[in-house]
């Protein structure tokens, strides 16, 4: 009786003849029989390009003050921790300003073109963005020169051989954008940061979009004083950058907007080179069709006759240098402290 009663027993407890090699079987069963908690609705729009609980994340980093402030949210200057010298810029977004906005796609284009060109040696990197429940983290290498605007309104107008210098920079970076497939839309000095060195570092792509050559867009985006007429007439392609260039151009030559007639512009370049006011009238071509529009065609402009721009790239010619030779230290501008200009934020059809 007791050695039927054991071998019951025994049939029953099926682990008692062999180990649980079955325990990791039993692990991955039991791995799988948690229950799945869905993402919340907040965070999996921002996915995959916002990551959830990354390895670097807003806990690593101290903040040390206040950059700017946008229209989603702040920008600071952190101090990674347990690091002497290494310096960040972070934006931090409100999620529920973005949704609300229509900004979802805005924000993932500019977090994706700025991370795949940051690679550029005139373009800030952006090695990491990640989220948390209610808000976006963009973290860029930090930049500590100023802004080109702020060098125009302390010395502008700036003289012609560091204009010279300072656009041939910038055309290499929109040349390498559109190569890229990308629209920026939003070309002005307070979107152009200086290195230590003085040379450009271009940030803020949130307006910029991926757009093939080829292909048009129709979004009405960016600063009213740098937009090309056609953006509020119609569609429009990558050749509105090319006209913002030449705004900025005119603005560090003259440290003014360029009035709206080809007659009025060429009064007030009177006291440059033709081949800068050329250059200029070219750039500000009201049909699209007629104006310049390429890397190409800037090269063989008189403005840069004897111009080396592989010397550019490989950053041989020193901006900095070069302020303080032809300036010197002690110049001042006496224009006021510069005011915030308007943007065109419509993110429907971004």
């Amino acid at each position: 009786m007791n050695l039927k009663n054991e071998t019951v027993y025994k049939s029953c407890r099926f682990w008692s003849k062999k180990k649980l090699h079955d325990s990791t079987s039993m692990k991955v069963r039991l791995k799988a029989s948690k229950t799945i908690w869905p993402v919340p609705q907040i965070e999996q729009v921002f996915l995959p390009d916002f990551k959830i609980k990354p390895q670097i994340n807003e806990n690593l980093f101290m903040n040390l003050e206040l950059i700017s402030q946008g229209a989603f949210g702040k920008v600071y200057k952190v101090k990674q921790l347990n690091s002497d010298d290494k310096f960040y810029a972070m934006k931090i977004l409100n999620k529920s300003l973005v949704i609300n906005e229509n900004g979802i796609q805005q924000v993932k284009n500019e977090v994706q073109i700025q991370s795949m060109c940051g690679h550029h040696p005139f373009i800030v990197n952006c090695p990491h963005f990640w989220q948390n429940r209610n808000q976006l983290f963009i973290l860029s290498d930090y930049v500590g020169g100023g802004e080109l605007l702020e060098l125009i309104h302390k010395h502008g107008p700036l003289p012609e051989e560091l204009c010279r210098v300072y656009f041939a920079e910038l055309v290499i970076i929109i040349d390498f954008l559109h190569n890229a497939g990308v629209i920026y839309r939003d070309i002005k000095p307070e979107n152009i940061l200086l290195d230590d060195d003085g040379h450009l570092q271009l940030i803020d792509f949130g307006l910029s979009k991926w757009l093939p050559q080829g292909c048009r867009t129709s979004t009405i985006c960016g600063t009213t004083q740098y937009m090309a007429p056609e953006v509020l007439e119609s569609e429009y392609n990558h050749v509105i950058d090319w006209w913002s260039a030449g705004v900025l151009l005119f603005r560090m030559l003259t440290n003014q907007y360029p009035p709206k007639s080809h007659d009025e512009i060429k009064r007030d370049l009177e006291n440059v080179s033709q081949g800068a006011a050329n250059i200029i009238l070219k750039l500000l071509e009201t049909n699209p069709q007629c104006r310049l529009k390429s890397l190409h065609q800037i090269k063989k402009q008189p403005f840069f006759y004897g111009f080396d721009f592989a010397d550019v790239m490989l950053k041989k010619y020193k901006p900095n240098e070069m302020l303080k030779k032809l300036l010197g230290e002690t110049k001042r501008s006496s224009h006021p402290l510069h005011q915030e200009l308007p943007r065109f934020e419509e993110f429907e059809d971004f």
